[in-house]
């Protein structure tokens, strides 16, 4: 049991050594963009993508070269990481910047083809992404209650300016039974207030929500929290 603890507090220390590690090597776009491709090529994709958002980070409110270079870096590593759905969320980003060069015109391709959009848009069940910048994503789980119809768990952030050193500026959950016919819908049961409405609009795997903001309205998370906004689909 004693060796068993000392391998176990070596592994401990090792993963935290190697933390460290990345985030120093990690602290400019351009080392981000190194760490990343580096990882890429050595096929160690969840920490190609790790550097790649932290590239994100960096240029989100700069160059939109350096933009879109750091989201085609998210789309492809996440397609190589088998992960279609995640990279038509980041395609998603890429595209509502105006981004069109000729990576991103590839990538959307790529993404077309390695996308099963059909059995991701049969029915309302599955995991929903919305973007909140700096490569931080609100999601919303919708599942099947047992009698037919569905559940909605929402889990909404608000970034803030510092989201890598402290995490989210705010963090909300918001839960409840969705009612209509699995292409408009309304949040019940949630606890929220008489005069407070959440409602669900599906078309294929994007989802718009809109709710009623007032008093007591968004009393399910901190300052700032919302769930109204564009979702898109990325599994079942």
């Amino acid at each position: 049991m004693l060796i068993r603890s000392k391998f176990l507090l070596l592994a401990l220390l090792l993963a935290l050594a190697g933390a460290v590690q990345a985030t120093e090597e990690c602290a400019t776009t351009v080392q981000c963009n190194q760490v990343g491709s580096a990882a890429y090529q050595d096929g160690r994709y969840e920490q190609a993508i790790e550097a790649f958002e932290r590239q994100l980070r960096r240029v989100e409110s700069g160059d939109t070269a350096q933009l879109e270079l750091a989201l085609n870096n998210l789309i492809l590593a996440n397609l190589r990481a088998g992960d279609a759905g995640m990279a038509r969320a980041w395609l998603g980003v890429a595209l509502d910047n105006h981004l069109n060069g000729p990576s991103t015109r590839l990538h959307l391709r790529k993404v077309a083809e390695a996308l099963d959009y059909p059995a991701l848009s049969a029915n309302p069940v599955g995991r929903y992404l919305r973007y909140g910048g700096q490569a931080v994503w609100s999601e919303l789980l919708i599942s099947e209650d047992g009698n037919g119809g569905y559940r909605a768990s929402f889990s909404p952030v608000r970034v803030g300016a510092r989201v890598e050193e402290y995490g989210p500026a705010a963090i909300g959950e918001l839960e409840g039974k969705l009612v209509g016919d699995g292409v408009q819908m309304r949040l019940e049961d949630a606890g929220l207030g008489r005069d407070c409405e959440v409602q669900v609009l599906r078309e294929s795997i994007e989802l718009r929500v809109q709710e009623v903001y007032g008093d007591g309205c968004q009393d399910y998370g901190g300052m700032g929290i919302s769930v109204d906004g564009r979702y898109i689909k990325v599994s079942r």
